[in-house]
């Protein structure tokens, strides 16, 4: 959640996310403390780390974008032998933390100081097998720019593994509209969606979307891929607001959108909330393909 477009008049999504990254700006003092903070944040997801998995196959060029501090690319780094492992993001105070916390690792890296709304990307046509992007495109101002430059930079039958926030979720439809605005009280007035921007990395984010697999595959699919998997992640925080589900579907301020959703609910044999065959988690994470 480190990378994204435009100015806005009141904080600029590059000034918003200098301020804000995905560590809250933490120092590792060694390694191990590094690979324990990647562990337990990966944890907070359930089903995440297999869905954007950092274990991959050897010898492979990977551009991780929107890289923030350094998460992912210790993973990679970690848990695969890259033959090329690049990282670009618009936060100068971002990569120069993901330069540390590499060093810790002893990861050899790229990294990239970029403006995807100004600029395309510093690469060759082709010169990456994966795009791993992790909770950036849904912060962009025009995200077709960065997916036209996707299939670009991917050679063909390259990977293309992106999450962004899933609307078909606990977050979406029990957390913000009834704990957050009902019960609480905050947004009041504001849609749904202005609402769930609000509630995800800050009331103060410029841009946070949430698609439906749906609508993202539609926006996707036309710069040249296809769809191969699709899951979202739990968040933990999302499970602790279920038991409330049932208070929102009593409740008859809740948007009757939200209590459908809610009462349609079913839970695999983890326990996990699932809609139409999916988890219902935030985090919506697909699998393209370049063609």
């Amino acid at each position: 959640m480190d990378l994204t477009g435009q100015n806005v008049a009141e904080t600029s999504v590059e000034e918003y996310w200098t301020k804000h990254n995905v560590t809250l700006h933490q120092r590792f003092a060694d390694a191990a403390s590094s690979l324990e903070y990647l562990h337990w944040r990966n944890g907070q997801y359930y089903g995440y780390a297999q869905l954007m998995p950092t274990n991959v196959e050897d010898n492979l060029s990977i551009l991780d974008f929107g890289c923030g501090p350094g998460h992912d690319l210790v993973g990679f780094g970690v848990m695969s032998k890259p033959r090329r492992l690049v990282g670009v993001d618009v936060s100068a105070s971002s990569l120069s933390e993901a330069e540390a916390r590499l060093a810790l690792h002893k990861i050899p890296a790229e990294l990239v100081r970029i403006d995807i709304e100004q600029n395309s990307l510093p690469f060759e046509d082709g010169a990456f097998d994966i795009v791993h992007t992790s909770g950036v495109l849904h912060h962009m101002a025009a995200p077709e720019k960065a997916l036209r430059e996707f299939r670009r930079i991917l050679k063909p039958g390259g990977r293309a593994r992106i999450m962004v926030y899933n609307r078909d979720s606990i977050w979406f439809h029990l957390y913000v509209p009834f704990v957050l605005q009902i019960e609480q009280g905050q947004f009041e007035g504001l849609s749904p969606e202005d609402a769930f921007r609000r509630s995800t990395d800050g009331p103060d984010c410029p841009i946070s979307r949430a698609y439906s697999k749906e609508s993202f595959q539609s926006l996707v699919e036309p710069f040249g891929f296809k769809l191969v998997e699709y899951g979202s992640a739990v968040a933990a925080w999302e499970m602790m607001q279920l038991p409330k589900r049932h208070a929102a579907v009593l409740n008859q301020r809740t948007p009757r959108e939200n209590r459908e959703f809610l009462t349609a609910l079913h839970f695999d044999e983890f326990g996990l909330p699932v809609s139409n065959g999916h988890r219902a988690g935030v985090d919506g994470c697909y699998l393209f393909e370049a063609i």
